[in-house]
């Protein structure tokens, strides 16, 4: 029978933003963290308050500190990224000081590779549920009767 759970193995990516020898052990979320991880960042889009004006790029940008803020601690299992007493980060305690320390590039590229880790985009042409009412491709369209 064909294997359905997610894969237990980590995966090595060396950081070309880490010279000379830095790297990252990552792990797949699991189906369970992913949804979380779209919840959490829908939720954050969704508590923003009318009368606080912020704009579209002000919540994609907290989104995407949520998501990240959630995704490192649980993905890398593994690294050799110290600060400048080399002292290794701890992905897994202080997040937001880890962030605030980390640099920028090495920050992106371990993004990168968490989200080609666990791309959700690139599934084989499988139908995506929805909850809205809008009609489906294979159904035929719903003609209207023209009001008189």
């Amino acid at each position: 029978m064909p294997v359905g759970t997610r894969k237990m193995e980590t995966v090595r990516r060396e950081l070309k933003s880490c010279p000379p020898d830095g790297f990252v052990m990552l792990r797949q979320l699991s189906y369970d963290e992913m949804l979380e991880r779209r919840d959490g960042g829908i939720k954050i889009l969704m508590e923003q308050s009318p009368g606080r004006n912020v704009d579209a790029k002000t919540s994609m940008q907290i989104a995407n500190r949520w998501s990240n803020q959630f995704t490192f601690p649980r993905c890398i299992t593994e690294h050799n990224i110290t600060d400048e007493n080399g002292v290794p980060l701890n992905f897994t305690g202080n997040i937001e000081l880890v962030f605030k320390m980390l640099d920028p590039k090495i920050g992106a590229e371990i993004e990168g590779y968490i989200d080609e880790l666990n791309q959700e985009d690139e599934s084989e042409d499988f139908p995506i549920a929805s909850n809205s009412s809008s009609p489906d491709a294979n159904e035929p369209p719903v003609e209207s009767i023209p009001e008189n």
